[in-house]
């Protein structure tokens, strides 16, 4: 295995919601944020503009964890209808559209966060997200978030495991006792130039955060006792 340096950091905020990408009228969530969101935020809090990173930051590795537990609620919502702009629909005496709103939010604790790991080590990265240029959210705008925790750790890599992980997975979780496993299906990995996401992968997460057992061939990392899988 080789040894190098990579990028540790925590994300925390209030609710989140991280959209999937194949639902329409009713806004669903996954309970992680894909490796797409991920670049999002780093991008942003590096001061990069919108859609000018995908090339620059696909380059990294990236894993990521709750740090706490999760649940999602349902929340009715009624959008403006502007397919016609004018005074009655500005002032809302037009009919609106009624539509549901899935939000990820924290499941016994104050607050919800995940922990993330970037692969190789970027110092400049790391002085970005200590100092974000933008601010940071969970999703859309208004569910702002903060960073903590950014650290260096020294990892080894590998391409394949047999034993725990502390990450978000594409292999198949072992039945244990005491673990609560969800399924996201059709999460994004990268983005093109042309923002087209490309093939979907299916991961599994333990949405409390517990490491969990996994056998199979995966690229992760190893930091001290932790084993990341990257997304």
């Amino acid at each position: 295995m080789r040894e190098m340096k990579a990028l540790l950091f925590h994300v925390k905020g209030a609710m989140a919601h991280f959209r999937k990408v194949f639902s329409n009228s009713t806004s669903l969530s996954y309970y992680f944020p894909p490796r797409t969101t991920l670049m999002g935020m780093i991008a942003g809090a590096m001061g990069k503009e919108r859609d000018s990173y995908y090339e620059e930051l696909n380059q990294y590795e990236i894993s990521v964890n709750p740090l706490t537990g999760l649940r999602k609620i349902m929340f009715g919502e009624t959008y403006l209808d502007t397919d016609e702009v004018s005074v009655t629909s500005l002032r809302k005496l037009k009919q609106g559209v009624p539509t549901g709103r899935e939000f990820v939010v924290p499941a016994g604790e104050e607050f919800l966060g995940y922990e993330v790991v970037v692969y190789p080590f970027n110092e400049v990265m790391m002085k970005s997200l200590r100092a974000p240029v933008y601010p940071i959210s969970l999703g859309p705008a208004n569910m702002l978030g903060w960073i903590d925790q950014v650290q260096e750790i020294q990892c080894e890599e590998f391409n394949s495991i047999s034993g725990k992980i502390n990450s978000v997975s594409t292999l198949k979780p072992e039945i244990e006792k005491d673990i609560r496993i969800a399924i996201e299906e059709m999460v994004p990995r990268a983005f093109d130039s042309g923002r087209h996401s490309g093939p979907l992968t299916t991961y599994f997460l333990e949405i409390r955060g517990k490491p969990v057992t996994v056998k199979g061939s995966a690229k992760g990392v190893k930091c001290g006792e932790r084993n990341y899988l990257f997304l």
